[in-house]
């Protein structure tokens, strides 16, 4: 199975791609009403050891609201009433929140083909970035 997921990769991503850039065609529209159409794709992600630097990049050029800011506060067994006080007193109670930052992947996704596609900037040296190719299979109705 995994054989044959490698090779249907092959061919959606390389072969057929390949093939129709040499003939100079993105659609091929077939007598059923079918068609094969090869249409880029984006991947992305921010690798841990430059993960400030990216947020720092993605701050200064006003896209900060992508970067997601949880804190959450674990409480224990039958502490519900801790809990709540501690919504409405937050460190009141003697809990440290735990904050994590987190750009969800296919925000990031988003951004960059939005802003590679507009011909902006986005650091390859702080983001890991993927472009390609992908055929597209519509069959008739």
């Amino acid at each position: 199975m995994k054989e044959l997921k490698r090779k249907a990769e092959l061919l959606s991503g390389e072969v057929i791609p390949t093939m129709m850039q040499e003939m100079n065609i993105s659609t091929l529209k077939l007598a059923d009403g079918s068609s094969v159409e090869v249409k880029p794709v984006y991947g992305a992600s921010i690798p841990i050891a430059k993960k400030e630097q990216a947020y720092n990049w993605l701050r200064e050029n006003g896209l900060g609201d992508i970067i997601k800011n949880e804190v959450t506060v674990a409480f224990g067994r039958n502490e519900d009433n801790k809990a709540i006080a501690y919504a409405n007193l937050a460190q009141g109670q003697g809990y440290q929140p735990v904050q994590k930052l987190k750009v969800e992947p296919m925000t990031l996704k988003a951004l960059v083909r939005e802003r590679l596609e507009a011909g902006l900037e986005m650091p390859s040296d702080l983001f890991n970035m993927f472009t390609g190719n992908r055929t597209k299979i519509t069959r008739s109705k």
